[in-house]
């Protein structure tokens, strides 16, 4: 509580904004002097010269980019499962009448943003990742050690979670969404004949080519 926690992390952003601007320049740089020059201009260095051991803080540096990098890779994945499952929940415009089925598909569109990730995960586990079901843990892991990172860190719950590696929680989380891509052209959506024309119920935009349209002719 004496420290602000915010600083390691500016200060691995700012190492890291430089590494990159020493690496540019460096290399299209053939002079050791001036690569050395390069060097001290850096900010890192210029505030903590007597201090500065870049062995020591490149450690710190990794450790900062690889939970941010697992922290981003979660959010994507995330973003992906919901929008995912707001697609497959286009079957239920078919209900009827037709405006029931709108509104119960606004609705339904509304809560999925409110889902758990380990609920969501609970319920693809024995479909559509039977093949595969410790995915579903693997992913409920990563999503701890991502609610660990961005809730601060307390070392009160670090034996509580389990440290994933940005190669790993990619390899998992990676799987999952090919499995769900492979089973995206199943959905189907509900159209009506009016006027001697099909109107699918769901925006055009949002139809996959392939997907499978369920049509429902209304006597008049």
């Amino acid at each position: 509580m004496n420290s602000n926690p915010l600083f390691p992390i500016w200060e691995a952003y700012q190492f890291t904004k430089d590494s990159l601007t020493i690496i540019k320049r460096a290399v299209k740089t053939k002079n050791p002097l001036e690569r050395q020059r390069l060097l001290q201009r850096t900010i890192v260095f210029e505030q903590r010269p007597e201090v500065f051991n870049v062995d020591d803080f490149t450690k710190i540096v990794k450790v900062e980019i690889k939970e941010l990098f697992v922290v981003s890779l979660w959010a994507a994945f995330e973003r992906f499962l919901r929008n995912y499952l707001q697609h497959k929940g286009v079957l239920l415009t078919g209900i009827t009448p037709i405006d029931l089925g709108e509104a119960v598909y606004n609705h339904f569109l509304a809560e999925v943003e409110y889902w758990k990730p380990d609920e969501i995960l609970d319920f693809l586990k024995p479909n559509l990742l039977q093949h595969n079901p410790q995915l579903a843990g693997e992913a409920k892991t990563i999503y701890h050690y991502r609610s660990w990172i961005v809730h601060g860190k307390n070392e009160n719950s670090r034996q509580k979670v389990n440290p994933f590696s940005p190669e790993k929680a990619y390899t998992t989380l990676n799987e999952i969404i090919e499995v769900l891509l492979d089973n995206l052209s199943e959905s189907t959506t509900t159209a009506v004949f009016e006027q001697g024309v099909f109107r699918p119920l769901t925006s055009y935009n949002t139809l996959v080519e392939g997907q499978q349209v369920q049509l429902v002719i209304i006597q008049e």
